[in-house]
């Protein structure tokens, strides 16, 4: 499940365009288990 994500901008110098996703499967969130979370990057420089 998508919990959130985040485009960067010009605010993070280097990573311009990156978009980060913070994800969690399903049956974790339900659990609330949020130290389970993780989140992965594309950037496409």
């Amino acid at each position: 499940m998508l919990l959130a994500d985040w485009q960067a901008g010009m605010d993070v110098q280097g990573w311009e365009s990156a978009t980060v996703h913070w994800v969690i499967q399903r049956e974790d969130l339900a659990a609330r288990r949020f130290d389970r979370a993780f989140t992965s990057v594309f950037w496409n420089p």
